[in-house]
């Protein structure tokens, strides 16, 4: 390798890790808490304080590694909401390396692989979940892992390689329950990628034994959680977004048609349409078409099942099947760079373009990003979004700095109202947050009969405030926090008031 190559590599792996680094962190608390980040952070909070409830999210049906893994970002970071989208940016370096890595393994072009994560560097899909509390980017960590691991141990048969897949598939496990996927996707490599023209007794036997440790060690995992309260709730809160087997098949076309079309729209405004041309562009490579046609499959296999199933369906669920369609741009990408030509060039640049502009837009104005419906509404716009409560939990700490006590009763039991404002006021015992019926009718009896020496509020949602004009003349009105417009004109408002 030459001088010159070796130094255009080293410029574009650095180019890429910049880029990552500035999208991930610029302004990581530009967008407001979300409904399931409020919820995550607190159980941390919570696990944190009281380390005999370290499996607290299993009483919801969630399993706990993201939680877990927030724990020792709120010990350094003391902003909660940046301590549990720290580990997300981790997470999406974990992505950045492994789409690389899984790219060489598959192609053998260190190009390819440096271009494969330049593009994940650069789409939004990848950037918006990467700057989220959630544990979509964990998920897809995992996965993009599993696959290396499930490629070298197949073409190697090497034990080790098998034990990391297991460690991979196991931590997927512990994250959410698509991970149950990433055994198909182990089976699919087995199938492309294994050489069965020379199987022998010996090699046989390796195969077995490596896929057998993968299993144990991976489902041995998944079986920390039976020391946990509510293990049986994974199962039962599963049924809540997917159908059974048996409604598929009384419905088989829905809601597998709406599915289908949502899916084609998030994956045209998330990976951007440039990124899916580049994808395509990666087929006329003919030495690799048995890898394009693999990875290919390993996406629409969950994407296809989840359009089946899913009775609640947003874009972050299909982030982990979505990745592995990257190196498919960076091949294309590759292809593309090594034509000559000033057609060429600017074809590169524009293709290059669309996903650094789009991404700039949801890092820097988000309300003016070309959203999808479910994300805008969502992180945006409706009360999931959480628009205002730092401001309302800061005015609760300044009155607890001149020694007041305070009372807060909010709209909903639990999610961005009240877990937004407990998540920043926790270790605060002069600071009482307690969550009441979602549609506000009256002022909350515990609310009146608090005691008067504390100050007593109330935080709601304009749209769930239903209150008559003898309660609202109970309450002084503070502030008001709008949230970005809908579609139709119409805004959703929070409301923070005091008790007179």
């Amino acid at each position: 390798m030459t001088k010159n190559r070796v130094l255009q590599l080293l410029s574009l792996a650095g180019i890429t890790l910049a880029l990552f680094i500035f999208f991930r962190t610029y302004h990581l608390n530009e967008i407001p808490v979300f409904v399931d980040e409020a919820i995550y952070i607190r159980w941390s909070q919570v696990m944190r304080a009281e380390p005999t409830l370290r499996f607290l999210p299993l009483q919801d049906g969630k399993q706990p590694l993201f939680m877990w893994a927030t724990i020792p970002f709120l010990k350094v970071i003391s902003d909660p909401l940046l301590a549990g989208r720290a580990l997300s940016v981790f997470a999406g370096l974990g992505s950045l390396i492994g789409v690389g890595v899984l790219a060489y393994v598959l192609f053998a072009d260190i190009f390819v692989a440096l271009f494969s994560s330049l593009i994940y560097a650069l789409v939004p899909f990848t950037m918006f979940f990467d700057r989220m509390a959630l544990a979509d980017s964990l998920l897809a960590m995992f996965g993009l892992w599993s696959l290396v691991f499930a490629l070298r141990f197949v073409k190697t048969l090497r034990i080790e390689q098998a034990m990391y897949l297991g460690f991979a598939i196991g931590g997927g496990l512990l994250t959410k329950s698509p991970a149950a996927i990433y055994y198909v996707w182990s089976l699919v490599t087995l199938i492309f990628f294994f050489n069965w023209k020379n199987i022998k007794p010996n090699t046989l036997g390796q195969l077995l034994w490596g896929l057998f440790l993968a299993l144990m060690i991976s489902q041995a995992m998944y079986a920390i959680l039976h020391l946990g309260v509510g293990f049986e709730m994974i199962g039962s809160r599963n049924q809540d977004y997917v159908y059974s087997f048996k409604e598929v098949l009384s419905h088989p076309l829905s809601p597998l048609i709406g599915n289908l079309k949502s899916t084609a729209n998030w994956l045209f405004l998330l990976l951007s349409p440039t990124v899916l041309l580049l994808g395509g562009l990666g087929l006329l490579n003919v030495k690799y078409r048995r890898s394009y046609l693999f990875l290919i499959l390993i996406s629409l296999l969950p994407l296809v099942f989840q359009a089946f199933i899913a009775k609640a369906y947003t874009s972050r669920y299909i982030l982990y099947a979505a990745v592995p369609l990257i190196p498919l741009a960076g091949l294309g990408f590759q292809w593309l760079a090594s034509r000559k030509g000033k057609l060429i060039n600017a074809s590169i640049a524009l293709f290059l373009s669309v996903p650094l502009i789009m991404t700039f837009v949801y890092l820097l104005r988000p309300a003016l990003a070309p959203m999808s419906l479910d994300m805008r509404s969502g992180y945006l716009e409706e009360w999931t979004a959480g628009w205002g409560q730092k401001e309302v939990a800061q005015h609760l700490l300044n009155e607890e700095a001149k020694g007041n006590s305070s009372v807060v009763f909010t709209e909903g039991f639990f999610g961005t109202l009240p877990d937004g404002l407990q998540i920043y006021t926790e270790g605060h015992p002069n600071i009482t947050i307690v969550g009441s019926n979602p549609y506000v009718a009256e002022i909350p009896s515990g609310l009146l009969n608090t005691d008067r020496k504390n100050l007593r509020f109330l935080v709601i949602n304009k749209s769930r405030n239903h209150l008559l004009s003898a309660d609202l003349e109970k309450l002084e009105l503070i502030k008001e926090f709008p949230k970005p417009a809908r579609l139709d004109g119409s805004q959703e408002v929070l409301q923070f008031f005091r008790l007179k």
